[in-house]
C-alpha cells in the first residue's frame, strides 16, 4: 500500500484494511525479515510452553489452574454467566447465591466450538489457548510496524538493512519480553495476560489505520478488535475503547480532510459498544460499574486474613495512587535481575518488591524490572515517545499520539494496583511495542544516510540488546517456580549442575528443620537424604496455611515411604455406600473417601490438624464413581514439608498441612469389601542425586 493520507474511499482489498506492503521488493523483505526473527524465536519459545524440564513435548500441557474458562464456557452453553459453585475456588466471586469468575469470556467463546463436541479436551485448552495468543501477537506487532514505517517514510525504499532491523524487533517482542514468561507457566492467568496484550496490539493498529485512512472496513476492524478486548481483559479493553473516543473526536474536528467528519459517529460507536457490553457482563456478574469488581465478595477474601486488612486500610479498594511509589519502583528499577554465577545465570530479584512508604500492599511476587529484562523495548519506545510527540515530526507520525494515550493509559491500570506479579508488566508491553516501533522507525530514518561506522555501530547495538533480552526472558521463564512438578526440577537441577560444575555440597542446607522461605535455588536435604528440595524463593508470609506446608519448596527425590497410590474399587452400586471409607492413616489422621451425592465421592482429610476456617480446605473436588472400576489415586505425605498432596490422574485434588511423622499406612480391604482399598505403589524413589549432592 503506498503511502497515502488523503483517500478517504473504503478499501477495495483486505490488504487495504491491514495495511499491509504492497507486492515487490519492500515486501519480500519486510515479510522475508519479520517471519525470520519470529522463527529464530519460536524454537526457545515452543520448548518454553510445551515442555520446560518436563522431559517431553506435551502441546497440551498445563499449570493448575487450567479449567476456568472450559467452566465458563459449559455455564454459557447453559444461557448464563454464572459457574457451579465451588468449580474455581478461592478465585471466585459470591453475589446472591451464585458463583462468578473474574475473567473474561473472550478465551471462553474460543473455547466453545471445541466443547460443543467433547469433553476430553477440558483444562487441557490453554497452551494451544496462549499459542494463539503469541501467534496473533506477531501477526499485529508486524503489521503494525509496517504500518507505522508507511506513516513516517511514506513509499522510501526498504533495504535489506533496514528490513533486518525489523526482524530482530520482531524476535524481540516475541522472545525477548514477558511473553516467554507467560508460556512458562500455561495456567489461566497467564492466558489472560497472553490474550490482553494480543487483543490491545491489534485495536492499537486498527486505531492508528482509522487515523491514517478511515474506511469503514477500518473502524468496523476497530470496534471488533476493541469489543474482543475489553471481553479479555478490563484494563487494556478501557484503554483501546477510551482511544477510539479520541480518535472520534479527532475526526470530528477534521483536522486532516473536511471529509474525516463521516467517520466520526461510526468510529465513536467501536468505542463506545465495547463498553456497554463490558459493562453489561460486570453488572449481570456481581453488580459492579465499569472499571472494578468487588473484592470483598471473593472467596479469598472470606478466608484470607491479609486480603481483608489489605481492603480496610486501603479503603476497600485494590487501586490507589499511594501504590504508584512501590510500583514504580518494581516495574522501572534499572537493577531488577538477579545476575548469578550458576545456571541459568539471570533469574527474577533475589528479593520481594517492598512497600513504599505506609503503604500495604496485598500479594507480591518476585518480579523483574521492565528495564532490565526488556532494555531494547524500553530504549526503543522512549526514543518512539519523543519522536511522535515533538513539533514538526517525520511524515504523518503525529497520528500515533492517540494510540500512544491510549497504550499508555492501558499499561497504567497496574501501576496504581496494589498486587506487584511479573506477569503484570504484560500489561505494558501494548505501549512498549508501538512507541518501540514508532523509535524503531525514527532511528532506521535517521541513520540511513549516515557514516557506515555510525550504521554498524547502531546495528551492533540493536542486536547485542536483543540478544540480551532474549536471554535474560528466557532464563528468567526457566527458573524455579511453585508450579513446578517434581520431575521439572530434577531436570533443572541435572542441566544446572552439568552447566555450572563443581562442588554443590556447600549450597545444600544438611542440618536444621526446613526454613518457611529461602533464596531460589537454595537446595535442603533432609536427615538421611529421605527428601532433597528446592526453593523457589517465593514467600507465602500472607497466606499462613501455604506456609505452614513450605510452599516454598519443591520436593526432588523423597524416599518411597512419603509417596502411595491407593487402589480403590467398588464392589457395590457406589450410589449405596453411605458412610466414609478411610484410605490411608498418619498419625491421627485418615485420608477417607466420602458419599457427595449422585454417586459421586469426594477425597477428605479427617483430623487434619490445623484450625476448620484455615485455607485451603482439607476435601478435593467431587469424582464419579463406577462399580468395578479401579481408579488410581496418589498420595504425598511428607513430614519435612509437613504437607499431604492428593492427586487424581495427574489433576492435583487438594494439598493441606498434615502434622506427625508417620510413616501412612494404606487401609487395605479386601475384594469382598464393598470397597476394596489396595497398596499399588510400584516404583522405588532414585535418591541418587540427593547423595551425590550431600557426600559427593
Amino acid at each position: 500500500m503506498s503511502a497515502t493520507f488523503t483517500d478517504l474511499e473504503p478499501p477495495q482489498t483486505v490488504e487495504d484494511t491491514l495495511g499491509l506492503p504492497e507486492s515487490g521488493a519492500d515486501r519480500r523483505r519486510f515479510t522475508w525479515a519479520v517471519l525470520i526473527g519470529i522463527a529464530v524465536i519460536t524454537v526457545p519459545y515452543l520448548w518454553t510452553l510445551w515442555d520446560l524440564w518436563s522431559g517431553g513435548v506435551d502441546p497440551l500441557r498445563s499449570v493448575a489452574p487450567d479449567n476456568f474458562y472450559d467452566i465458563q464456557a459449559r455455564a454459557l452453553f447453559h444461557g448464563h454467566l454464572s459457574i457451579p459453585n465451588g468449580s474455581i475456588g478461592v478465585e471466585a466471586f459470591v453475589y446472591q447465591g451464585h458463583s462468578y469468575t473474574y475473567f473474561g469470556v473472550f478465551p471462553a467463546l474460543l473455547r466453545m466450538p471445541i466443547l460443543l463436541v467433547t469433553s476430553s479436551l477440558d483444562g487441557r485448552l490453554t497452551a494451544p489457548s496462549i499459542l494463539l495468543a503469541w501467534i496473533v501477537t506477531g501477526l499485529f506487532t508486524s503489521l503494525l510496524l509496517w504500518r507505522a514505517r508507511v506513516l513516517q517514510r511514506g513509499s522510501v525504499a526498504l533495504d535489506w538493512g533496514e528490513a533486518a532491523c525489523y526482524g530482530v524487533f520482531a524476535a524481540t517482542v516475541m522472545g525477548g519480553s514477558v511473553l516467554v514468561y507467560l508460556a512458562a507457566s500455561p495456567s489461566v492467568y497467564n492466558e489472560d495476560m497472553a490474550w490482553s496484550v494480543a487483543l490491545a496490539i491489534g485495536s492499537l493498529f486498527a486505531l492508528l489505520g482509522v487515523l491514517e485512512a478511515p474506511s469503514r472496513r477500518r473502524v468496523l476492524l476497530l470496534g471488533l478488535l476493541v469489543l474482543a478486548t475489553n471481553l479479555d481483559r478490563p484494563s487494556t479493553g478501557y484503554a483501546c475503547a477510551f482511544g477510539a473516543l479520541l480518535a472520534a473526536a479527532w475526526l470530528a474536528l477534521a483536522r486532516r480532510e473536511p471529509t474525516d467528519r463521516r467517520f466520526a459517529l461510526s468510529t465513536a460507536l467501536a468505542g463506545l459498544v465495547p463498553l456497554i457490553v463490558a459493562g453489561f457482563i460486570g453488572w449481570a456478574k456481581y453488580r459492579a460499574p465499569v472499571g472494578g469488581y468487588p473484592l470483598k465478595d471473593q472467596v479469598w477474601t472470606q478466608v484470607n486474613a491479609h486480603r481483608r486488612y489489605f481492603l480496610n486500610v486501603n479503603g476497600g479498594s485494590p487501586f490507589s495512587l499511594h501504590f504508584l511509589p512501590s510500583t514504580l519502583a518494581a516495574y522501572f528499577n534499572p537493577a531488577g535481575l538477579h545476575l548469578t554465577s550458576t545456571f541459568p545465570f539471570i533469574t527474577t530479584p533475589a528479593h520481594y518488591p517492598v512497600a513504599v512508604g505506609k503503604v500495604v500492599l496485598e500479594q507480591t511476587q518476585p518480579t523483574a524490572s521492565i528495564i532490565a529484562s526488556m532494555t531494547l523495548l524500553f530504549l526503543l519506545s522512549c526514543w518512539g515517545v519523543i519522536a511522535a510527540f515533538r513539533p514538526r515530526g517525520s511524515g504523518a507520525i503525529s497520528l500515533t499520539r492517540i494510540p500512544l494515550i491510549a497504550g499508555a493509559i492501558g499499561g497504567a491500570g497496574v501501576l496504581f494496583f496494589g498486587f506487584i506479579f511479573n506477569r503484570y508488566s504484560a500489561d505494558l508491553l501494548p505501549f512498549l511495542i508501538l512507541a518501540g516501533a514508532v523509535g524503531l522507525v525514527d532511528i532506521c530514518q535517521r541513520i540511513g544516510a549516515r557514516r557506515r561506522f555510525v550504521v554498524n555501530a547502531a546495528a551492533a547495538l540493536l542486536v547485542l540488546l536483543a540478544l540480551f533480552g532474549v536471554v535474560a526472558n528466557l532464563a528468567i521463564a526457566a527458573s524455579p517456580v511453585p508450579q513446578w512438578t517434581s520431575v521439572e526440577a530434577k531436570n533443572y537441577l541435572s542441566v544446572q549442575h552439568s552447566i555450572t560444575p563443581g562442588p554443590q555440597s556447600a549450597s545444600v542446607i544438611r542440618s536444621g528443620p526446613l526454613p518457611y522461605w529461602a533464596p531460589a535455588n537454595q537446595l535442603y536435604a533432609a536427615p538421611g537424604c529421605s527428601g532433597l528440595y528446592l526453593s523457589t524463593g517465593y514467600a507465602f508470609w500472607d497466606s499462613p496455611g501455604q506456609q505452614i506446608m513450605h510452599w516454598t519448596w519443591i520436593p526432588i527425590e523423597q524416599e518411597k515411604a512419603i509417596n502411595s497410590t491407593i487402589g480403590l474399587t467398588f464392589n457395590v452400586p457406589p450410589q449405596s455406600i453411605r458412610t466414609a471409607v478411610p484410605l490411608l492413616r498418619y498419625g491421627s489422621s485418615t485420608l477417607v473417601a466420602e458419599p457427595a451425592g449422585g454417586g459421586q465421592f469426594s477425597i477428605r482429610l479427617e483430623s487434619p490438624g490445623t484450625p476448620p476456617d484455615t485455607w485451603p480446605a482439607p476435601v478435593g473436588w467431587k469424582f464419579p464413581a463406577h462399580e468395578h472400576l479401579q481408579y488410581r489415586i496418589q498420595v504425598m505425605t511428607d513430614p519435612t514439608l509437613n504437607q499431604i498432596k492428593v492427586t487424581w490422574y495427574g489433576s492435583i485434588m487438594f494439598v493441606h498441612y498434615l502434622r506427625g511423622k508417620g510413616p501412612a499406612r494404606v487401609t487395605v480391604n479386601g475384594p469382598r469389601s464393598p470397597v476394596s482399598v489396595a497398596d499399588v505403589t510400584e516404583s522405588s524413589p532414585d535418591l541418587s542425586l540427593c547423595h551425590s549432592l550431600v557426600h559427593g
